[in-house]
């Protein structure tokens, strides 16, 4: 294995642990004043004065920035399945915060996604790659990008709980996706050297998209767990680049009939794992809530 390829797991690695500690300072942080409410402008600029908020964001866009150095050395089937690593460091670190025991149903569910993301993005991201983007094809994607946007905000506008925080982790896993797309078709084009193919466009889309990001990421911090947020978006972000792929770049017309079946069935795994995680861990808190005040009444 080449040097470069030991740098970019090295900088994956780093960024996944980054990423899911940096959610849960965000979580912890939002939460405090916003549980299951809608984080309005005010407010979010009233988490800019949170020291604990501007640490896991600082987390965060380090993080991201690693991950997407590591797109720049190896391919996205190597880089993107690392990046669910990030799932399993929040979960542990939330329950640590949490005082609260990881049960078995837990364990199964993290399991259930982590090898669901994985699996899809080797598969689907092995069949592909692109090194030039038209002019048309980038406006399609921005329209794609776009209008899957407006479908998750406003189904997180009007739901309630898990839905909403789903649909607006959802939103963030689309502005990250794209931007993975983006980033590795620039690389590419460094890499062959085709300055003519490099995505100018794109990538200052990608740049604007980042406050939409962040802002739908908060409202899902408001609603939901740490865990499940990154959950969602680490679900999102390879499910909107493969996707993109496929729908505007022809990458489909390489993928066989066995390949995108067992695609679909990592998919329905990993989603499952989701729906089920915070069940899960709502049953050991309680748990532990349970023993405490035990323990509580007996003193």
């Amino acid at each position: 294995m080449g040097s470069l390829l030991w740098l970019a797991l090295a900088l994956a690695i780093a960024g996944a642990v980054l990423n899911g500690l940096g959610a849960l300072w965000q979580n912890t942080a939002v939460r405090d004043n916003q549980t299951g409410k809608l984080v309005s402008i005010a407010a979010l600029l009233h988490l800019l004065r949170n020291r604990r908020w501007l640490m896991g964001q600082l987390a965060v866009i380090i993080g991201s920035a690693l991950h997407f150095g590591a797109l720049a050395f190896a391919p996205v089937t190597v880089i993107q399945p690392i990046g669910v690593l990030g799932i399993a460091v929040t979960t542990v670190a939330s329950a640590r915060r949490d005082h609260s025991q990881l049960s078995v149903g837990t364990w199964l569910s993290l399991a259930a996604i982590v090898l669901g993301v994985g699996g899809f993005t080797s598969l689907a991201a092995s069949n592909a790659q692109v090194t030039r983007v038209s002019d048309e094809t980038a406006v399609l994607i921005a329209m794609i990008v776009g209008l899957l946007l407006m479908v998750l905000g406003l189904i997180g506008s009007i739901g309630h709980g898990l839905v909403r925080c789903l649909a607006f982790a959802a939103g963030g896993g689309v502005v990250f996706g794209f931007a993975s797309v983006v980033i590795r078709l620039a690389a590419l084009s460094v890499e062959h050297g085709n300055p003519a193919d490099f995505p100018t466009g794109s990538l200052i889309g990608a740049i604007l998209s980042i406050p939409v990001a962040v802002w739908f990421i908060q409202q899902a911090h408001a609603s939901g767990p740490p865990d499940l947020v990154v959950a969602a978006l680490t679900l999102a972000d390879p499910i909107v680049a493969i996707g993109i792929g496929y729908v505007a770049l022809g990458e489909g017309a390489k993928t066989s009939t066995v390949a995108t079946l067992a695609e679909g069935a990592c998919f329905l795994i990993a989603a499952i794992g989701i729906v089920v995680l915070p069940r899960t861990r709502r049953k050991s808190t309680s748990k532990v809530g349970n023993h405490l005040q035990a323990q509580y009444s007996e003193s």
